[in-house]
């Protein structure tokens, strides 16, 4: 995964380098087992290469105002990471993509107000996209020998719904590694085909006949 993951680092600090420059360092193996130590799953290995690759973007609560935080917070884990230097600003087509890439922390905050709402899995949420209508959670399923990765739609949606049956609806694909190589080829096509324009106010614009066409090629 460390070659993948490089590869990665490489492709978007030429195609989308104002999200590279905002991704945190990531974590040491110590301070994972540190923070997961209180749960009686196992993490994947997946998850582990993950957030040794960077932990999230900022991780810092979003300067917000007091009525903007409450508006943002109230009822939901990840609220406080509002804030440009915790978003990533994406164009596929018509739509703006405002996306999230979890801390490690704000991830198992995630997984704990699943498990609270009684979801009947053990998941791990670690991003997060929202386009004003619909918001979708790539979660990792905590089962070191299957970690799917789904993008399940929750909008609307309580813990309880989140079931076997639901998420095997939803787009998902075999382990993180396959959607690392899936986004690698979305950002290479974006690199080839799109000219960067360092003054343009998103992070990054995406053709969205090629992001389907990449999806069914690497998707579950």
């Amino acid at each position: 995964m460390t070659e993948l993951f490089n590869s990665f680092d490489n492709i978007l600090s030429q195609a989308a380098p104002k999200i590279a420059s905002r991704l945190q360092p990531g974590l040491t193996s110590e301070r994972i087992e540190a923070q997961i130590a209180r749960y009686s799953w196992t993490l994947p290995q997946s998850a582990f290469d993950l957030y040794r690759w960077h932990n999230g973007l900022s991780g810092q609560p979003g300067k917000l105002n007091l009525v903007e935080k409450l508006l943002r917070v109230k009822g939901k884990w990840h609220g406080e990471l509002s804030g440009r230097e915790n978003e990533i600003h994406l164009q596929l087509g018509e739509r703006l993509i405002i996306a999230k890439f979890l801390p490690l922390d704000y991830a198992l905050a995630g997984h704990r107000h699943l498990k609270l709402g009684r979801c009947p899995i053990d998941l791990l949420p670690f991003a997060i996209l929202n386009d004003g209508k619909s918001t979708i959670y790539c979660m990792m399923r905590l089962d070191p020998e299957n970690p799917i990765v789904y993008c399940a739609n929750g909008t609307k949606l309580p813990p309880l719904g989140v079931t076997e049956s639901f998420l095997s609806t939803q787009p998902q694909f075999n382990r993180a590694n396959d959607l690392i190589t899936f986004l690698i080829a979305v950002f290479q096509d974006r690199l080839n085909s799109i000219a960067i324009d360092e003054n343009n106010p998103l992070d990054c614009e995406i053709d969205p006949t090629q992001f389907d066409r990449l999806y069914q090629q690497y998707r579950r």
